[in-house]
């Protein structure tokens, strides 16, 4: 340890012993120690599993702690901080705080760390903050928990980051610096986050990923050079993400992202899914800007999701029946089975009408009853084609207003039905 380190009674308390195991237990034990007097938040502390389990430490020990470090802390409020950051610039020596429990906030503000750090698994009860600091060596986060504000503003990461697996409750990584690769795989937000104005110089990693609120990777006003940001598998629960004024790679990656349920939908103010739907179009504008269709298409629907849910109620039910015929032009499955239903659909119908006329004689051959009342329903659902005269029938001899408003209603629907087919082809398939 450096003799600026040796100062500070915090860094000397996590390095106290030449052992990992040991230190982690001397950290963890004092943490529980020190927080003790404070019964409220000693007890919603103890409803965490990982505090809970902490050894408590001998008043022998706790004395030997306190002997061995000068200016050491013995009391704490709760919500005085452990500055780790008291008297130094920098910390030359690994800091290993692997599955270190910090039962207060933390400042590790405006530090440059020459050497690696290790937060795997560590527990940070309150907020944790590392406004301004430069890791010239590459941070490890992995599993780490992050209860309170997560503060990474104007950060350098110099050989990149990893915070895989790692819950946060409010993070902020506004204008950080990736000059490596960031991995925040199966991350989880609980509330907001923001990338405003972060920069990298190599992909930055989102999968499986759970947002929770709004996540901002927004640009204010300075262009920033695009990377790949990839998004697969991740889930938005309550709001897509913003990306105004920030450009897109055309490596960015939303592959079996899931977006906001309607369940979720149906619980936003106004206010809330219209800046949504703002936000789906920037997505849209800017997939479309880079050729991506299926990208693009997909943003389309959410937005078109988003337009008949704040449009007056006499109109919603137009794109209602646009996303549950086509999924908003995007399915030719749905038309096709939709026009399976509406051929057995209205055969029975036809049965039904002229069996009440006493149009169709029982003691008919079966096949060529059947092939009669199919090829009738065939026929007027592909009208447009011509196929009366391929499927002729005497049923409609001397059609009545029924058959009239049977053969009608059945065209109509097999029009928008075909309509929806051709859309949904040309987007599938990339038809102009």
């Amino acid at each position: 340890m450096t003799e600026p380190e040796e100062k500070n009674p915090w860094l000397r308390l996590a390095r106290l012993s030449e052992d990992h195991e040991e230190n982690k237990q001397l950290w963890n034990g004092y943490q529980k120690y020190l927080l003790r007097p404070n019964e409220e938040d000693y007890q919603r502390q103890m409803e965490n599993p990982k505090f809970e389990e902490i050894e408590e430490l001998s008043d022998t020990t706790i004395h030997a702690i306190q002997a061995k470090i000068q200016d050491r802390p013995t009391e704490l409020d709760p919500f005085d901080e452990i500055n780790m950051a008291a008297d130094i610039q920098e910390i030359k020596m690994p800091l290993n705080l692997e599955g270190f429990y910090f039962a207060f906030p933390v400042w590790l503000t405006g530090l440059r760390f020459t050497a690696s750090l290790n937060l795997n698994y560590a527990q940070f009860s309150h907020g944790a903050l590392f406004t301004g600091c430069v890791f010239e060596k590459r941070l490890l986060a992995r599993e780490s928990n992050f209860g309170g504000d997560a503060n990474f503003v104007d950060c350098k990461f110099n050989e990149g980051s990893s915070f895989s697996s790692a819950t946060f409750e409010m993070a902020d990584f506004q204008t950080a610096s990736f000059e490596g690769s960031g991995y925040f795989t199966q991350a989880k937000f609980a509330s907001s986050v923001s990338f405003k104005d972060f920069r990298s110089t190599s992909a930055v990693f989102f999968n499986d990923a759970e947002f929770h609120n709004y996540a901002y990777f927004n640009v204010a006003a300075t262009p920033i050079p695009a990377v790949p940001l990839n998004f697969k598998g991740a889930k938005f629960i309550n709001h897509p993400p913003r990306f105004f004024g920030r450009e897109m790679h055309e490596y960015t990656n939303w592959t079996d992202v899931e977006w906001p349920s309607a369940k979720q939908l149906a619980a936003q103010s106004r206010w809330r899914l219209e800046y949504d739907k703002s936000a789906y179009e920037q997505l849209r504008i800017k997939c479309g800007a880079l050729s991506k269709v299926e990208d693009e298409h997909l943003f389309f629907r959410r937005e078109m999701n988003l337009t008949g849910r704040l449009s007056p109620w006499y109109t919603r039910v137009p794109y209602w029946l646009y996303g549950l015929v086509s999924d908003y032009g995007h399915s030719y499955w749905r038309p096709i089975v939709g026009l399976a239903g509406v051929w057995a659909l209205w055969s029975g119908l036809y049965a039904l009408y002229f069996m009440s006329l006493d149009k169709l004689h029982l003691c008919m051959d079966r096949m060529d009853l059947a092939l009669s009342i199919t090829g009738l329903s065939f026929a007027n659902i592909f009208a447009v084609f011509g196929f009366h005269r391929r499927f002729p029938s005497d049923l409609l001899a001397d059609p009545g207003t029924g058959a009239i408003l049977l053969t009608a209603s059945e065209t109509l629907l097999g029009f928008v039905f075909l309509f929806f087919l051709g859309l949904g082809l040309r987007t599938r398939f990339r038809l102009r």
